[in-house]
C-alpha cells in the first residue's frame, strides 16, 4: 500500500512539473506575444502619423499648384 501511495506521489509530482513546464512555457510565449502586439500598434502609429503628415503636405502642394495656376491664368 505504501509503495502504490509513493508511486502516485512521484507520478503527481512529474505531472505536475510537465504542467508547470508548459504553463511558464506559454507564460513566456504570451509576453513575447504582447510585446509583438506594442510594437506592431507603436509602428502603425507612427506610419499613421506619417500618412498624415503626407497628406497634409499633397493637400498643400496642390493648393499652391491651383494658386499659381490661378496666377498665370
Amino acid at each position: 500500500m505504501e509503495i502504490l501511495l509513493e508511486k502516485q506521489l512521484k507520478e503527481a509530482l512529474a505531472e505536475r512539473k510537465t504542467v508547470m513546464h508548459e504553463f511558464l512555457r506559454l507564460k513566456s510565449e504570451l509576453a513575447r506575444t504582447q510585446q509583438r502586439n506594442d510594437d506592431l500598434r507603436s509602428e502603425n502609429r507612427a506610419l499613421r502619423e506619417a500618412l498624415h503628415a503626407a497628406e497634409h503636405e499633397v493637400t498643400n502642394l496642390f493648393a499652391y499648384a491651383t494658386q499659381v495656376g490661378d496666377e498665370a491664368s
